[in-house]
């Protein structure tokens, strides 16, 4: 907002007030800080000056003015999404997969309140904005893409550091039962016996090495070799736990039904398409890509009687497979630490025993050895 020219005669007028003289009156006007209209305020200097008062500590947040020192006006939510992508996100080394998920949330969260002046975000807008648009992992997703937003805006100095992260305030929801339910072995099974060939083969790696889809898909029949398997971890490749070489004899018989496909392919998991088109990420027209093999396999799963009475939000997707060999892991004795973590290119065990959790009931044995004859009465 420029400040108003200070003429002699409206030097001792608050801002926003305007002077003007109609046959031979002094009449005052306040112009209206946001919406530019202006509103009649009689011809009572004293009364005129008083309302305006009132109006701008009202109508001007202390954040208006402080845009102006800091040079944040003008600047809105869109302005700082561009700065972000070309002077944050390219530092972050991020796998190709987890850039397209974080490109994904930036251009909603664009779409939504780009419009929003930066100075005008506060919590209140951020939680309400959460709210009434996102759930569950959703929710958590943004309202993290969020905060570093912020954390960015507070570090090239286009949101004040002393209003804090508007979005590391607001409630976290990091507890709330998951919608998607664990893949019980005898559901592993069934879905198994419907799928095709090349499903069944991707699934039994998965539950084998506990590697996800894109590397499932990834995987090329020269990646084994002397009963090793060499799996780079797509979403943290640039991690040294990330390049595995998993020593995997129960691969073998895998890899020779693979190979009677009778189609020629370097891709350990293949088919052949109905028809052979260009597709990104594919450099074989016998290779799937994540889209497709997600959706083949949610129509094989969708058959299975099992998950009939199962809301579809509730029914448990490939990715699945990889909590469940983590569990089977675990009840063959297998220890977390030295054998299912870096299997799994976890750095943190924590993430290996979240993804243990939920596939049956953990029971605590106690004792209860009270003698009530001892007690007397």
């Amino acid at each position: 907002m420029a400040p108003r020219k200070r003429l002699r005669k409206n030097k001792d007028l608050a801002l926003n007030l305007y002077a003007y003289t109609k046959n031979g009156v002094t009449y005052f006007s306040y112009k209206h800080p946001k919406t530019g209209k202006y509103h009649p305020m009689g011809s009572n200097r004293q009364e005129a000056n008083a309302a305006a008062r009132q109006l701008n500590s009202i109508l001007i947040k202390e954040s208006d003015l402080v845009s102006q020192v800091m040079g944040t006006a003008n600047k809105d939510v869109a302005h700082l999404i561009k700065r972000y992508r070309e002077e944050f996100v390219p530092g972050k080394k991020l796998a190709a997969g987890t850039l397209k998920i974080l490109e994904y949330r930036l251009n909603r969260i664009a779409r939504d309140i780009g419009t929003q002046p930066i100075d005008e975000v506060d919590v209140p807008y951020i939680a309400n904005y959460l709210d009434k648009n996102f759930q569950r992992d959703a929710y958590i997703k943004h309202r993290a893409t969020l905060i570093d937003l912020f954390r960015f805006a507070i570090m090239k100095g286009l949101y004040p550091a002393e209003a804090g992260n508007p979005a590391e305030i607001t409630y976290a929801k990091s507890e709330y039962e998951k919608a998607r339910r664990r893949l019980t072995l005898p559901q592993f099974w069934e879905i198994h016996e419907k799928a095709e060939p090349w499903m069944q083969l991707a699934m039994e790696i998965a539950l084998i090495t506990l590697q996800g889809r894109a590397e499932v898909i990834n995987m090329k029949f020269s990646d084994y070799q002397d009963k090793t398997l060499q799996v780079v971890r797509q979403k943290s490749s640039k991690h040294e736990h990330s390049h595995l070489k998993i020593h995997c004899p129960q691969l073998e018989d895998i890899i020779t039904r693979a190979r009677q496909s009778g189609i020629a392919s370097p891709y350990i998991i293949h088919r052949r398409p109905e028809r052979k088109v260009e597709a990104e990420g594919r450099d074989h027209w016998t290779k799937l890509t994540p889209n497709t093999f997600t959706a083949e396999f949610r129509k094989t799963r969708d058959k299975c009687k099992c998950f009939e009475a199962m809301p579809r939000q509730n029914r448990p997707t490939f990715h699945e497979i990889r909590a469940l060999g983590s569990w089977l892991y675990k009840k063959q004795g297998y220890d977390n630490e030295t054998y299912i973590q870096p299997l799994m290119a976890h750095a943190d065990q924590k993430m290996t025993e979240h993804y243990q959790q939920g596939h049956e009931r953990q029971w605590v044995m106690v004792e209860a050895g009270l003698d009530l004859k001892a007690g007397g009465k």
